[in-house]
């Protein structure tokens, strides 16, 4: 029964003891398996809008290197599930074909960024857009507006 309960969802693996002290391992709930992962056309389509997002005040949302350290945190993340290991992002980013973007994904500059008022669940960043240091800011915009963009695009 317990396996009919977890089928179709992303767990991480636990072990349970049965009421005869028998182990069987099983794999705990975290997510929904079906909104774990965006499509590639999707996240490049996403993308793609992003880099021409401007705020209100005409400036692009993303207008330098460093801020590739929220779109990675947003694509690494459940949500899309690209690979965190930065070789392995860049890879992706080149399948893409997203190697020609305004603003381009290099590694080297996403390194130095440290904002250090977010929560590692991106998910949660929407919460900062008003309360954060300019800084953080700064990763928090595009990545915030890159969740929606991605929502929209699923839709």
């Amino acid at each position: 029964m317990l396996r009919e309960v977890l089928q179709g969802i992303h767990v991480d693996q636990m072990n349970i003891v049965t009421g005869d002290h028998a182990h069987v391992s099983y794999e705990a709930v975290s997510q929904p398996r079906q909104a774990a992962v965006k499509s590639e056309e999707i996240i490049k389509r996403a993308l793609t809008r992003l880099m021409d997002e401007k705020d209100d005040d005409g400036k692009y949302l993303i207008y330098e290197q460093g801020q590739f350290y929220g779109v990675k945190a947003v694509l690494t993340s459940p949500l899309c599930g690209l690979p965190s290991k930065p070789a392995d992002f860049e890879t992706v980013m080149r399948n893409l074909e997203l190697d020609n973007l305004r603003v381009p994904y290099v590694y080297e500059s996403v390194r130095k960024v440290h904002p250090h008022q977010l929560p590692n669940n991106v998910e949660l960043w929407h919460q900062y857009i008003n309360i954060t240091d300019e800084y953080s800011l700064k990763q928090v915009k595009p990545a915030v507006r890159l969740m929606e963009l991605l929502e929209e695009e699923r839709a």
